[in-house]
């Protein structure tokens, strides 16, 4: 164990309690089910396309976010949250919109009328930043925020292009370093969760995009 020097105050404790060393980060999928703010879905059926590239980040606990304890200085806590954005936007478009279809590429307005949709949305993950602070003593403090940039188009053209936000705050406890990463997990789940609340609202609510949805039926 390389790298991952046991604070001599707890040289007796088993090594399997304090080791500062990378511990693995547990981000669910967080769909925001707030119906009442979205209204009627639109009736449409989408593709949508997400892009959670940005998502990825090891967090590192320093002595100054622990509070100038040794305990878990240096220990570090890898955040991988692309699948659960992803999960989590279809999850709410869901329940914004008749149809939804998830896509592994963006589609340009040609592969949209060709595949018989009405509009496109893409989610691309723009800024993304997680901390955590505490020691196996006291409870850890994860922290997260996150912006989203969310377009939409139809055969009309692009109807909506806006940046939503989410942000997250969440202690976590336990007698070892590994309560760290049950911190950021939670803070990243809440910051989507807050942020898809934001993704649901704007295209729920945009005049434009159920305008065009509406229209479709006449042409």
């Amino acid at each position: 164990m390389a790298g991952c020097p046991l604070p001599a105050a707890i040289a007796a404790v088993p090594l399997s309690l304090f080791l500062a060393c990378s511990h693995s980060t547990v981000v669910r999928p967080a769909p925001s089910h707030d119906v009442f703010d979205f209204g009627p879905p639109l009736p449409a059926a989408a593709a949508v396309f997400v892009d959670a590239e940005g998502l990825r980040r090891e967090v590192h606990l320093g002595r100054a976010e622990a509070g100038g304890y040794g305990w878990c200085q240096d220990s570090r806590y890898p955040v991988d949250a692309g699948e659960a954005l992803e999960l989590s936007v279809i999850g709410t478009l869901e329940r914004v919109m008749d149809d939804v279809r998830r896509t592994a590429t963006p589609f340009d307005r040609e592969a949209m009328e060709a595949s018989g949709l009405d509009a496109v949305i893409v989610v691309r993950a723009d800024t993304f930043d997680a901390g955590v602070g505490g020691d196996p003593f006291r409870d850890f403090r994860g922290s997260a925020e996150l912006t989203l940039a969310v377009s939409a188009f139809t055969s009309d053209g692009l109807l909506l292009r806006e940046i939503v936000y989410g942000s997250g705050i969440q202690d976590a406890g336990g007698v070892t370093c590994r309560g760290g990463a049950e911190a950021v997990g939670l803070a990243v789940e809440m910051a989507i969760e807050h942020a898809m609340t934001e993704l649901g609202e704007v295209i729920a609510s945009s005049r434009e995009l159920r305008r065009s949805l509406a229209a479709r039926e006449f042409r």
